[in-house]
């Protein structure tokens, strides 16, 4: 005799196994940025960047001690939320037919770790616009850089952009503790499930519903470990960009010892990133002195 009533056990079976494969995708799904940017944690609905006017640093300690200014606008991200929604047909449940659920399942946790991914790389790529915390653009060529430890003084300008009209490309500092971009967030990605027959959606809708959710957002950080680009990718910018880097100074005119070591750049730079970094020849046949002088990441999140 055919079943007719659908069981709790058989819901509870379908969950277990739909978590399994979200978590799964969660696993398998490559995160590109965490090569570019760094995890912060947040636990209110916005987090304040007063700290990042301070580039960390040591002095020879004369007197007393040298308190640095914050800046008169603190810098704010409020954390945004994310859904994705899978609905399961009630009567899929009932005749068995829900393996296509459990590939749109661990889609949905791949695409919890696509969208971080797509958030970090599209701040990165909106840095020639978007101000960081002293309100120029994350890429700007008016950074105010004070000739005081404590952050007084009349400020001169310092730049980490050039201009131009070509796909963007960015050359990034990875390696010191303070970073280009974090990734400020509130909740790690769940997975939630509407699995009582009680819910109005299974009455009016004949579905069960399971759904990711996450919250957070991305922050600039120091705009003195990255340098972006729209002028072409070649030697010539590729070297005014990284020896502009490492020349860069905080408060006091202190060198800050950033060596870029990583250069990021979008499918439409793949080939020019891969002659300047990857060749050990140049056309003419002589050493190429860029080959391998950073790692480099070509991704489709910057396309």
């Amino acid at each position: 005799m055919p079943q007719t009533v659908l069981t709790q056990a058989q819901i509870d079976a379908l969950k277990t196994a739909l978590i399994a494969r979200w978590n799964a995708g969660l696993a398998a799904a490559p995160s590109d940025w965490l090569k570019i940017a760094k995890l912060i944690s947040s636990s209110t609905k916005s987090n304040t960047y007063e700290w990042l006017s301070q580039f960390p640093a040591f002095r020879e300690w004369v007197g007393a001690r040298q308190h640095k200014l914050l800046r008169e606008v603190a810098y704010n991200v409020i954390n945004r939320k994310f859904e994705t929604t899978v609905d399961v047909q009630r009567a899929d449940i009932e005749d068995d037919n829900i393996g296509q659920y459990g590939t749109l399942a661990e889609s949905a946790g791949q695409a919890a770790v696509d969208l971080k991914n797509d958030l970090v790389f599209q701040a990165l790529a909106a840095g020639f616009s978007r101000t960081c915390y002293d309100g120029q653009p994350f890429f700007d060529a008016d950074h105010p850089v004070a000739p005081s430890e404590d952050g007084s003084g009349a400020a001169v300008s310092v730049s980490n952009v050039q201009a131009g009209a070509a796909a963007p490309w960015v050359l990034l500092c990875t390696k010191r503790a303070p970073a280009a971009l974090y990734l400020q967030e509130r909740l790690a990605p769940q997975f939630e499930a509407r699995t009582s027959a009680q819910n109005d959606a299974v009455f009016d809708l004949d579905v069960f519903s399971f759904g990711g959710r996450w919250r957070g957002e991305v922050a600039y950080g120091f705009w003195q470990c990255a340098f972006g680009s729209h002028a072409a990718l070649d030697a010539e910018h590729f070297n005014a960009a990284y020896a502009a880097m490492m020349k860069f100074k905080g408060d006091g005119m202190r060198q800050l010892g950033i060596v870029p070591d990583l250069l990021v750049v979008g499918p439409d730079l793949r080939a020019a990133a891969s002659e300047l970094l990857l060749s050990e020849r140049l056309a003419n046949g002589a050493s190429n002195p860029n080959y391998k002088a950073v790692d480099l990441l070509v991704t489709p999140w910057l396309g």
